[in-house]
């Protein structure tokens, strides 16, 4: 049994379970909706996406495959970046984990890596900070 196929499975059966308790808290209607029309609505799409896995799944054999070594170094990478935040800042710590990630992505010039790191970093801050007024740690520069 392929993983797309066990996750369609899984996912059908959430969905499934999501409805059923949305439909028990009254769904309501559009104009008026009740507790449970959010949820209702989550279950439908989950119900959909989750026959498309099914789909895609059925009848594809999968050999055993072991995490790539990209996919790891994502991970851990995020790790750190959770340890370091408080220390450096969201400035410093956000970019170089973007740094990191899009180097993981796919190898690439230092000016690019560096641009767009800072770039994503940038808009993040001005979106987050200036926008929706988020809190972000200052770290040991004061940015």
């Amino acid at each position: 049994m392929s993983r797309q196929l066990k996750s369609g499975l899984f996912f059908f059966a959430l969905s499934l379970l999501v409805l059923w308790e949305s439909l028990r808290v009254q769904t309501g209607s559009f104009l008026e909706p009740g507790s449970g029309f959010l949820s209702f609505g989550v279950g439908i799409a989950l119900l959909a996406l989750s026959v498309v896995l099914i789909r895609k799944g059925w009848g594809v054999r999968e050999t055993q495959k072991t995490h790539s070594g990209s996919a790891l170094l994502a991970l851990a990478s995020l790790f750190v970046y959770s340890l370091v935040l408080d220390g450096l800042g969201f400035v410093v710590a956000t970019f170089f984990l973007v740094a990191v990630l899009f180097q993981l992505g796919q190898s690439r010039r230092w000016w690019w890596l560096i641009g767009m790191s800072a770039t994503v970093t940038f808009l993040a801050y001005v979106v987050f900070a200036t926008f929706l007024g988020v809190y972000f740690p200052r770290g040991f520069l004061g940015i």
